[in-house]
């Protein structure tokens, strides 16, 4: 049997009610490791382990949010939901700052340590590109410029309007572009 979208479920759950716990455990298990690599990505520097923790419960009700309001005539699942664990994620971590600089423990210094240097801000830029300059091979050039604003953060509607396509064009090329880099990694 064919996996099916996460569009298909979320239909599916909707037209039978008695799908909606299968449903919900099988869309937590497909963005787990996005809400994982977000709060640990979010969590680098200044927070510690424990604050990523906080961040993937954030991201888990963020995902939650996405299942419970998303619409489907609004664009694909993926970049909802993705919007808003990054939205839910990001006010956590403004909350975190907020109180990292209120608390008497806050050390300005300790901003400077662990913020990343020039060197490691270098040396990710490099390879983010070598990383781009793998994937141009396999994706079409349409389909790498929409995976790179994608990766950006822009929204699929900030994409259609800088690239003067439609939403859903975006939305074809970023599915065309997970099926080639997923038939590449296999």
């Amino acid at each position: 049997m064919d996996r099916q979208s996460d569009e298909q479920l979320l239909a599916s759950a909707r037209c039978d009610e008695r799908r909606k716990d299968d449903v919900m455990s099988e869309l937590i298990t497909r963005y787990v490791g996005v809400i994982v690599i977000k709060a640990n990505k979010l969590a680098r520097g200044v927070f510690n382990r424990q604050d990523a923790e906080d961040f993937i419960s954030e991201g888990f009700l963020g995902l939650l949010n996405a299942i419970r309001t998303y619409n489907e005539e609004k664009g694909s699942f993926s970049a909802y939901a993705n919007t808003c664990i990054d939205n839910k994620m990001k006010t956590a971590l403004g909350k975190a700052r907020r109180t990292l600089v209120l608390s008497e423990e806050f050390d300005p210094d300790m901003l400077r340590e662990q913020s990343p240097s020039a060197d490691e801000l270098l040396i990710e830029k490099e390879n983010r590109r070598e990383i781009l300059k793998k994937i141009s091979k396999i994706l079409s050039p349409k389909e790498l410029r929409v995976f790179e604003m994608y990766l950006d953060s822009y929204s699929y509607r900030q994409i259609s309007a800088r690239l003067g396509v439609s939403e859903k064009s975006v939305d074809n090329a970023l599915s065309r572009a997970r099926a080639k880099l997923k038939a590449a990694h296999k």
